[in-house]
């Protein structure tokens, strides 16, 4: 086989989101309906095009997408703690590699976790969660975790994180090149024809 270009694989993904199917999260049996998109880091402005005119395909057919920018939700929550003048003045002081440290403590999972389903709370009327702004909020949030955290609150509602690099359905690698880690729970979306 083949492998599938990314403008094919978008177009599958257009026709996919949209069906009955997958919106009813039907043939999965148990499992939760975590899908991850992986693709090209290089193609990030081409994703976030195509995820703007998908959203607004399904807004037509009156399916109503919640998204969910992880970078700006974790600008958001340390904006609500400090000033980002006072983070600017820390890693001048400090240095990168602190203000890092800092940040995390700041943004950890279960945060992170909350302020999305308040989120979800406050948007109430959604049939699908697109999750994007993963490698925007990397090294301070790591995709696997979050992901983890999001099980519990999403129901059986599918989720598709976009994801910049490569998952292969066992382990994430971002931008092809840093291990994430080992996820199993969620499945890859349209298959680029290179797995085995």
């Amino acid at each position: 086989m083949l492998p599938m270009k990314l403008e094919e694989r978008l177009e599958q993904l257009k026709e996919q989101v949209q069906s009955d199917d997958f919106l009813k999260s039907k043939g999965l049996g148990n499992e939760v309906p975590f899908w991850i998109f992986d693709y090209p880091p290089d193609k990030e402005l081409l994703i976030r095009d195509t995820i703007l005119k998908i959203n607004s395909s399904l807004e037509k057919r009156s399916i109503n997408v919640l998204m969910l920018d992880l970078y700006e939700i974790c600008l958001e929550l340390i904006e609500n703690k400090i000033k980002i003048e006072q983070v600017d003045q820390f890693e001048k002081k400090k240095g990168s590699d602190e203000l890092l440290k800092k940040l995390k403590l700041m943004l950890k999972p279960e945060i992170l976790k909350n302020a999305i389903q308040a989120k979800m709370e406050k948007n109430g009327n959604f049939q699908m969660i697109f999750l994007t702004g993963i490698g925007k909020a990397w090294p301070i949030v790591r995709s696997h975790s979050i992901l983890n955290n999001l099980q519990p609150v999403s129901g059986n509602l599918p989720l598709i994180a976009f994801y910049p690099g490569k998952y292969s359905g066992f382990d994430l690698s971002l931008f092809g090149k840093f291990k994430d880690a080992n996820y199993y729970r969620a499945f890859r979306l349209i298959n680029d024809g290179t797995d085995p």
